[in-house]
């Protein structure tokens, strides 16, 4: 809330150099390349070149943190070079009434020395600026020299030693002593003279924060209030939703970055919500839980301080929503449709001050008070400092969206990141145990189970956290298996078609399981050139795998044979023997290959079939996807203009099951197609519309596709 990571949140020590060397690193590089001085460092090699840049642009780093200056002005304060009597930096407060001496030290190791020497050299220039000794500085230093001596000259300036140093381990105790010697000689007449020292993790958080949107401050106006003092701070009473949509009109998701999920968007619950304010907005405090926000502080402001129930203004910092993201969203989608019509309603609204709070109380605030839209086990994953560990190394290593919370848009595939759904997938198939793969196929919601033996605790364990670059490429392979799958099923029927559909993840195991990955977590790794690999082993796979569930389980139904985990070890070692061994691929059965033009025997509609299977469950968010080029031009500027326009929930209800986002109405798929091409004014639409070919789940499955999956599911049973 405050920008700064809680204590919980902080890299495990033995996984700290290596993560933050690296992301620390490539900030500097990205952030000061063009801008630090190197004329001096021409004739060094390219090694020795780089670090002296380094440790430059880790002074200039510093000296951004201490001032709030842009970089171009941080590396203007950077005098490292010949006769810089120990001191790198030099940074000076818009008052001229603050010097700070920087002298940084940076190592990829993350091990960087100061010494003894280092310390008196540091104290050396400080004592030649104190003597104004100008003349024995560099020509850097003597373009700031008129800055320096106003400071000088400023009754009752400052100045701080800075030692920046890349090393997680304290400074040795007689560095210290001897900064402390001439803070003593320093300040026998006053407190001129201070010292303050960055080392890996307050250079990372620097880093960190950088990223790090800015606290959000709210105006809460209240009625009806209470007070409570003990043992913390809090304040509940009546709000305006007016004042609320105002939040979310300011600040929309950002709101809710303490709480388990984002808005889910319009589902039915959330559509009652806005039904009700806009037809019968004096009823919506009767019907609604209300808000609960968590906040750094809270100032008051009374109207009437001897009057309790009269109304009172309060101040929040670092404020967040942790419970009632559903209803705020709702509320902001009233007041869009109808402002005027608002107006009257009221939200009961709870503030706690975390002030002097203990550590973990807002965690178990948020964990406790969510419970009016269903809670899955997913969404509490979003309170694990790991996984806000892993979004930060995705932003700081990768420059990369890795989103946690239900309800949060999906990165698209093609650059911007991946959900930790998605990521749990990858890693439960990448791990050596295929036992994961069978549970990711299970289901995405087995792989948050807890305990020592649960998915979650295997895939994210805390002593051994996956990079960012593990989970990033582990997304990319299974995203080229998935693809290459997808590309092939054209040439697999009968019961071959259902071994690849039931057993795609442990394709996607035995593939992880054939590559080299060896070097996954390195930067620098050619990953394309594993990715190239990728298609042929999926293809040898998918044949060894058919084979030898026919040569194995003939008898066993495929469902059930690919469901449990001794099967699928029995078979995955077998695959990955005659992967390793070279050993040809066996032919597949004439029936195993597709009939061209054969005649189909007429099924039931999509969503019948969906709905008696319970297929997806209620509220699954859906999105709309275009078939061939006409359509896309056609409809493409429309969409853009309301995202809103290609987002629906599933309503599993055999009659009009689309909830869409646009208008709060239901629909069937057809008929929403076709009123969406009608609106779009595609004046060049078919007569009729495919609608459950066009409605996709987050894994891009159309209602048709998932349809036919429930089909060849139900066919095996019968055959069985």
């Amino acid at each position: 809330m405050s920008g700064k990571p809680a204590a919980s949140d902080a890299l495990p020590h033995e996984t700290a150099p290596k993560t933050q060397v690296r992301q620390v690193r490539d900030a500097l590089l990205r952030e000061f390349d063009g801008l630090i001085d190197v004329e001096d460092l021409a004739n060094k090699s390219d090694v020795d070149r780089e670090q002296a840049f380094l440790s430059r642009a880790l002074a200039a780093l510093t000296v951004r943190d201490l001032t709030g200056c842009d970089s171009q002005a941080a590396a203007e304060a950077v005098i490292d070079g010949r006769d810089d009597i120990g001191i790198d930096a030099v940074a000076i407060d818009k008052n001229a009434s603050h010097l700070w001496l920087v002298q940084s030290k940076w190592s990829d190791s993350g091990k960087g020395k100061f010494a003894v020497a280092d310390a008196l050299k540091f104290i050396e220039g400080l004592r030649c600026i104190d003597g104004r000794k100008f003349d024995r500085f560099n020509v850097r230093f003597q373009n700031l020299a008129d800055q320096v001596t106003a400071v000088l000259s400023n009754r009752g300036s400052r100045i701080t030693l800075v030692p920046t140093v890349m090393r997680t381990e304290p400074l040795a105790d007689d560095v210290v002593q001897r900064l402390s010697d001439a803070q003593d000689e320093f300040n026998q007449f006053g407190n001129m003279l201070d010292q303050r020292t960055y080392l890996a993790r307050d250079i990372w958080e620097v880093v960190r924060n950088d990223f790090a949107e800015p606290p959000i401050p709210l105006t809460a106006r209240m009625q009806d209030w209470i007070r409570v003092s003990e043992p913390y701070e809090a304040f509940q009473g009546i709000v305006s939703v007016a004042d609320i949509a105002e939040w979310y009109e300011a600040y929309e998701d950002r709101l809710f970055d303490r709480n388990i999920r984002k808005p889910l968007g319009i589902t039915q619950v959330n559509q009652g919500l806005t039904d009700t304010l806009t037809a019968d907005p004096h009823n919506f405090w009767y019907f609604n839980n209300g808000i609960t926000v968590l906040c750094d502080t809270v100032d008051p402001e009374y109207f009437q301080r001897a009057a309790k129930r009269s109304p009172v203004t309060l101040h929040l910092d670092g404020a967040s929503v942790v419970n009632g993201a559903q209803t705020v969203h709702a509320i902001h989608r009233a007041f869009r449709k109808d402002p005027e019509a608002i107006a009257d309603g009221y939200v009961t609204v709870r503030v706690i001050s975390l002030k002097n709070c203990p550590p973990g109380f807002a965690d178990a605030v948020t964990t406790a008070t969510n419970t009016q839209n269903r809670v899955e086990r997913r969404d509490f994953v979003a309170l694990d400092p790991v996984q806000r560990r892993i979004k930060q190394d995705f932003l700081l290593s990768l420059q990369k969206v890795y989103t946690v919370k239900r309800g949060e848009p999906e990165p698209t595939p093609e650059s911007s990141g991946c959900s930790v759904e998605v990521a749990a997938v990858a890693l439960a198939c990448a791990h050596r145990n295929s036992d994961l793969a069978v549970r990711a196929k299970l289901g995405a919601d087995r792989l948050w189970e807890e305990g020592s033996q649960g998915a979650y605790h295997l895939l994210f364990n805390v002593q051994d956290q996956p990079s960012a670059y593990q989970i990033w490429r582990s997304v990319l392979i299974l995203r080229e298996v998935d693809a290459t799958l997808h590309r092939t099923a054209k040439d697999r029927q009968a019961r071959a078609e259902a071994i690849v559909e039931r057993g795609n993840r442990l394709i996607a195991h035995i593939v992880f399981q054939h590559l080299d990955l060896d070097d996954i977590d390195e930067p620098d790794t050619d990953w394309d050139a594993t990715l190239t690999q990728v298609p042929n082993i999926v293809e040898r796979a998918t044949d060894l795998l058919v084979h030898h569930v026919d040569a194995e389980f003939k008898k066993q139904l495929v469902s059930s044979t690919l469901s449990e985990p001794e099967p699928c070890r029995v078979l995955a070692g077998l695959v990955l023997r005659d992967l390793r061994s070279g050993a040809p691929v066996p032919d597949l059965p004439q029936e195993y290959r597709p009939v061209r033009n054969a005649p189909r025997q007429r099924r039931r509609n999509a969503v019948p079939t969906l709905v008696d299977a319970n297929r997806l469950a209620e509220g699954t968010p859906l999105t709309f996807r275009a078939i061939g080029q006409p359509e896309r031009e056609a409809m493409a500027a429309w969409l853009a203009a309301d995202p809103a326009r290609s987002t629906a929930t599933w309503v599993n209800q055999r009659v009009r099951p689309l909830l869409w986002a646009a208008d709060g109405k239901r629909y069937s798929p057809s008929g929403l197609v076709q009123k969406m091409w009608q609106l779009a004014e595609w004046s060049k639409a078919p007569v009729a519309a495919q609608g459950p070919a066009r409605w996709c789940d987050a894994e891009g499955k159309s209602l048709w596709r998932l349809a036919q999956d429930t089909r060849n599911d139900d066919d095996l049973s019968e055959d069985a």
